[in-house]
């Protein structure tokens, strides 16, 4: 008798995706009950700590003793 291997495979593929999406850091906003209002509040707020990010990035190589 022959198993087909797709539903261990399409369990261990949800199973996955499960652990990552409960796994993360920080868990993905959700959109989907925001306003529009809202919606673009929460894009501008990730953008602003995006950039503020990339801002503290980029000065700490600028700041390290030179050897």
């Amino acid at each position: 008798m022959k198993i087909k291997p797709f539903f261990p495979v399409f369990i261990a593929l949800v199973g996955v995706v499960i652990y990552a999406y409960y796994a993360a850091e920080k868990k993905p906003d959700r959109a989907i009950t925001a306003t529009p209002k809202q919606y673009i509040e929460m894009v501008e707020k990730g953008k602003a700590e995006r950039l503020e990010k990339e801002g503290a990035v980029s000065v700490a190589p600028e700041t390290a003793p030179s050897q």
